[in-house]
């Protein structure tokens, strides 16, 4: 790959000024950018943040482009925002990244090696970069393996290996997308508002014939979400868990369908249903433990 390569940058924000900050420093200060290997624009959806993110925005990084969303949006639907405008211009990349994530400075030059080292075989390869977590340094986000099984959906964690290592689903926390790739898989799918739009796009990168796969190694920090107060909080009430399901940032109900219909086929019911089922026995085993606590 010779040439200055134009990366197309694709991120949303909302109400997270000083973390979409550090985010937007530690792009613009790869060495990839800073030596002229790379042109970096970037696309940011900011989703009606009431905390000043566009205004501190445009103070520090003027070159950036941001479109505004209405506070609705959220993830999957402010990423379409932003992907589609930066698709109105020229690029040989797109590079989908998540505001809470620290850029290690050589994150895009372990992106495009990972790529350069696959593409003469197949031009139709994304990249995901790992990610770990800042104090535990332990795998946080990046790609995973998908094994179905009939009572259970088992995604195992792809580490990072040099060159490169391959994976069937992954995190957009770091993805780097070639234009030609993009052009054939299409737009984000719009059915989602928030949660599983990078999975959706990973089952449709492999079914028409692209691959993806892992830079060789870690790319940036971020930590995992957390799981308090959400649906996968087992010490919440089970009526509570079932009603945080189908919040938007978690699995809205039409959402979910489409998802399943998408990634199991004939089958897609029974692993809806599944879900409920998961909750239900998670809720009880958990009441269990603690009876079994009480008496000791």
């Amino acid at each position: 790959m010779n040439g200055q390569k134009i990366i197309s940058v694709c991120c949303t924000s909302h109400n997270r000024r000083d973390m979409t900050l550090r985010c937007l420093s530690s792009l613009y200060n790869q060495d990839a950018v800073k030596n002229g290997k790379v042109m970096l624009n970037i696309f940011l959806c900011d989703d009606g943040s009431t905390d000043g993110t566009t205004n501190a925005i445009q103070n520090q990084f003027p070159e950036v482009n941001i479109i505004s969303g209405d506070g609705n949006l959220f993830w999957a639907k402010g990423m379409n925002l932003a992907f589609t405008e930066a698709k109105n211009h020229k690029t040989d990349f797109f590079l989908m990244v998540n505001d809470d994530v620290n850029f290690n400075r050589n994150m895009l030059d372990l992106l495009l090696m990972a790529y350069e080292s696959v593409c003469k075989q197949n031009k139709s390869v994304a990249v995901v970069g790992s990610i770990k977590d800042a104090i535990t340094g332990k795998w946080s986000y990046g790609g995973k393996n998908w094994n179905k099984k009939w009572f259970k959906d088992v995604k195992s964690t792809v580490f990072p290996a040099k060159p490169y290592a391959k994976c069937e689903l992954a995190n957009w926390n770091c993805f780097l997308l070639p234009y030609n790739l993009a052009q054939k898989v299409g737009d984000i799918e719009s059915a989602y508002a928030h949660a599983m739009a990078d999975y959706d796009y990973s089952i449709r990168i492999l079914r028409i014939g692209g691959e993806i796969i892992t830079a060789g190694d870690y790319v940036g920090t971020c930590s995992r979400n957390e799981i308090k107060g959400t649906w996968q909080d087992l010490s919440l009430p089970l009526s509570h868990r079932y009603k945080l399901l189908h919040k938007n940032t978690a699995r809205p109900m039409k959402s979910y369908i489409h998802y399943c219909k998408v990634a199991y086929g004939n089958t897609w019911l029974y692993w809806f249903l599944l879900q409920y089922v998961w909750i239900a026995k998670t809720s009880f085993t958990y009441k269990i433990r603690g009876f079994k606590n009480e008496g000791k």
